[in-house]
């Protein structure tokens, strides 16, 4: 059991005695003066009142009159507190920095342990996994995403770290600390401290991060308050595995997920064999043909997909959301097409940025001190930024694509919206200057009303503000959801859909393995057989961490194959993906709607509730062959007797289904277990196709 003492700042494990917190709780503010200047204040007057399981402290900030209200109440499963800070003075009140939280010394922790939940590896293969000792001599970082055509602005998280929920252990007792808001973004910060010669960590409460989030908490008009989002401390028995797990739980129990008939169509992306052009009008004439987008359905049926995905070409140029009737024909007649003569649905790819001077420069973002022009992206391009917080804008560029999507279209990827930088047009009808919360609002306003127009719609957002491949910037279940409530209904794979062996091979593409083990709020990504191996090694890696799969890339295009493509052999590459695909539908379900466990970062366990067995998936990453055994504990596969096993030799012993089987290098192998091998008895597993 989980207890706390308010007057002593100890959190501690009752049963252990273990103490996660021993040090008096930190309560500081810096808050920015009329002149410019900022000075730190900390809490004074603190009076503890207990009301059964609640427990509320308040205090003040003397000199701004802020006043503090923190809630800890005591759950059957541990500890959930919120804090609020309320203006009670009579003018407005902005906050620089914002630290409140429990501390604990590190003199003595230097085998502890705090890892990052759901990123322990983040997207630019940084581990986020620190003992006690690299805290105290600053061996930690943020991952961050930067772009040097974007404004400069400022990050509020110097010497601290952020993460959705943290996991502090010792051995085999560990605390994993939650933060949810879903009205504002927020993350939990973890952050490491001297306070008189002392070593220390600050932990749960609320603290600033990113671009001063939560931003409507860093000011507060006089009369104002605002609530942080609550923190959540449960005990784990000290694995990784555990503390992601609660935090999947809790993330679920709140409504982010998917539903019991979630079933997601596999896509073919035509991206990888028409190529890009961006919005070069010539090279589109000329390859973004509507003959050659029917030859890519062919290839779609053939291999076994579901819908044909548009990336970028379909629209008269990136941006306008036009689609371009003089090449591709009506999108009534295309989508009729891909129905009545290949069986496939139709999707595509919508972007804010255009990358020609269409819109009506009043649409555009407006920088301080500047005049509008267009972003230089590089020597051959170049794009407006359009300002989606300007709700007339939003208007028009959500008739546009309502007039495409209708009743036609299935799947809707929202990407290149992220946010580059504060607008001050007074006439656009936002704050001025705009915040990171107030586009990532826009662009979730404008889903959430393509939602409600098209109930037919699966949509995939990409981080509105940090979209691609080092770092996100808003929470994995922010606005997320199926229900009536959601914005959007999938996440994006984080960008490794161009050299995925390479991705995967470094580590960096770790970062699926641990958002799943992590997380039910799907992930969509696609990917290029060209840059696969013939193994099929990132298909199978892709296919067991991401809900939504998409493939495509026959042959690839030089302008989006990797540097130094190894050649291979298209037409081989292409059947052993035909044959993976004939694999992967017959066990569709464990992978889409499956339960995740992992029994390791090679060792992938998919099961099914009510069903008996599931789907393993083990990975050699190495250039060797080896033979690989996984034992199977007996309770995650719902067995009563001796299964039957399809890819693999397996025996069962003292509890444990011990699995073993033989990998060439750098190849998956899929073993059916129970119910699962019969939903394959027809197919040619990857493991039994090498004997």
């Amino acid at each position: 059991m989980l207890d706390f003492d308010v007057s002593s700042g100890r959190i501690w494990d009752t049963g252990s005695l273990l103490e996660f917190a021993d040090r008096p709780s930190a309560y500081g503010l810096t808050v920015r003066l009329a002149d410019g200047t900022t000075r730190r204040e900390t809490l004074v007057g603190r009076v503890v009142d207990h009301r059964g399981d609640e427990t509320v402290v308040t205090g003040r900030f003397e000199e701004s009159g802020v006043v503090l209200t923190q809630r800890l109440v005591r759950r059957d499963d541990g500890i959930d507190e919120t804090v609020s800070l309320a203006n009670a003075g009579g003018s407005p009140v902005a906050f620089d920095d914002i630290g409140i939280g429990w501390s604990t010394s590190l003199a003595s922790r230097g085998d502890w342990r705090l890892v990052a939940i759901p990123f322990r590896v983040q997207l630019d293969v940084s581990t986020h996994d620190y003992s006690g000792a690299d805290l105290v001599a600053g061996d930690y970082h943020n991952a961050v995403y930067s772009d040097p055509t974007r404004v400069d602005v400022r990050l509020t998280e110097d010497t601290r770290l952020r993460s959705e929920a943290w996991h502090w252990s010792r051995g085999d007792r560990g605390l994993v600390v939650i933060k949810y808001n879903n009205r504002d973004i927020e993350l939990s910060v973890a952050a490491p401290f001297v306070h008189e010669a002392e070593p220390a960590l600050r932990f749960g409460g609320c603290a600033s991060a990113l671009y001063g989030e939560p931003s409507r908490g860093h000011r507060l008009a006089a009369g104002d308050e605002f609530t942080f989002g609550c923190t959540s401390y449960r005990l784990t028995d000290g694995t990784v595995e555990h503390a992601y797990r609660l935090y999947r739980d809790s993330v679920d129990a709140r409504g982010h997920g998917f539903p019991a008939d979630y079933d997601p169509p596999v896509t073919w992306n035509e991206l990888y064999d028409v190529g890009w052009f961006h919005s070069a009008e010539d090279d589109l004439a000329r390859n973004y043909t509507r003959a050659n987008l029917l030859r890519e359905a062919g290839k779609a049926r053939d291999v076994g997909c579901e819908l044909l995905y548009l990336d970028p070409g379909w629209e008269v140029a990136e941006g306008t959301s036009l689609w371009d009737e003089d090449r591709l024909g009506t999108t009534d007649s295309f989508a009729k097409v891909l129905r009545d003569e290949y069986e496939l649905e139709l999707g595509f790819r919508t972007v804010l940025r255009c990358y020609r001077d269409h819109w009506p420069p009043e649409y555009s973002v407006l920088r301080e001190g500047e005049a509008r022009r267009p972003v230089v992206w590089n020597e051959r391009q170049y794009f407006w930024e359009l300002c989606l917080c300007n709700p007339r804008f939003r208007a028009l560029k959500l008739d546009r694509l309502s007039a495409i999507v209708r009743r036609d279209v299935r799947f809707l990827m929202v990407d290149e919206m992220d946010w580059r930088g504060p607008c001050v047009d007074e006439e656009h009808e936002h704050a001025v200057p705009s915040t990171a919360s107030d586009h990532v609002d826009a662009v979730y306003a404008m889903c959430r009303e393509l939602r409600r127009r098209h109930p037919q719609l699966l949509i995939e957002c990409h981080d509105p503000v940090w979209p691609w491949s080092t770092a996100i910037y808003v929470p994995t279940y922010y606005g997320q959801g199926f229900g009536g409530e959601g914005s959007y209904h999938e996440n994006w794979g984080f960008e490794y859909m161009w050299d995925c062996i390479h991705d995967l091979k470094s580590g960096k593409a770790l970062a699926l393995y641990y958002y799943k083990l992590g997380s039910n709020v799907p992930l969509y990504l696609h990917i290029t057989m060209a840059a696969d191996n013939d193994e099929c090694l990132f298909f199978w890696w892709a296919a067991s961490t991401v809900r939504h799969l998409g493939i495509g890339g026959k042959h690839g295009h030089p302008t989006v194959n990797p540097r130094d493509l190894p050649a291979f052999d298209p037409e081989a590459r292409y059947a052993a993906y035909r044959a993976s695909m004939a694999v992967y539908l017959a066990l569709k379900p464990y992978f889409v709607r499956g339960t995740f466990h992992g029994l390791g970062e090679r060792t992938h366990l998919h099961t099914l509730p009510g069903v008996s067995g599931g789907v393993l998936v083990v990975f050699n990453l190495d250039d060797s062959p080896a033979v690989v055994r996984v034992p199977v504990p007996v309770e995650l596969l719902g067995l009563s007797g001796e299964p039957r096993v399809a890819g693999a030799t397996a025996e069962l012993v003292a509890g444990e289904l011990l699995v073993a089987v033989r990998l060439a290098g750098n190849a998956p192998a899929v073993v059916a277990i129970g119910d699962a091998a019969e939903a394959v008895a027809a197919t040619d597993l990857p493991q039994a196709r090498r004997g």
